[in-house]
């Protein structure tokens, strides 16, 4: 684990209640991976189950932490302000619950100065919930 959740809002703008990542496992150039429990207190839970746009918002935040972690490894300031441009190839395959830990895998296709392509998805035990392309900008 490179990031553990005291320390999550070094790296992303975004602050309670609206925090959708815990760890950040892995970072590189090519891609990071993430953690992230459902507890009761998350605001896009309703009966039990995580709304779609909470998984979608983990993916960006995924991305933040990892862009933010990359950053300040070359001693640039982390938990910079990002703006998702586009979401495209939106697939959603199944739900999260209330007590799941879900993980997040992004793979970034392409950089271009400050714009990121980004694949992005959820999974619960391996299966699949939310996959997704994103345009990324990170100020």
């Amino acid at each position: 684990m490179l990031i553990d959740k005291d320390s999550i809002c070094t790296y992303i703008p975004q602050r309670f209640p609206f925090v959708m990542i815990d760890e950040l496992m892995t970072a590189s150039e090519t891609g990071f991976e993430s953690q992230f429990e459902i507890v009761d207190s998350n605001i896009f839970l309703k009966d039990g189950i995580l709304s779609e746009s909470a998984l979608i918002e983990n993916i960006a935040q995924t991305c933040a932490a990892g862009f933010g972690y990359l950053g300040a490894q070359n001693g640039e300031e982390a938990g910079k302000l990002g703006f998702i441009g586009a979401v495209s190839k939106l697939e959603v395959t199944g739900k999260a619950n209330l007590g799941d830990v879900v993980e997040t895998k992004i793979n970034v296709l392409s950089t271009f100065d400050t714009i990121h392509l980004i694949e992005g998805t959820a999974f619960f035990k391996g299966n699949p919930l939310v996959t997704c392309q994103m345009k990324i900008v990170v100020g």
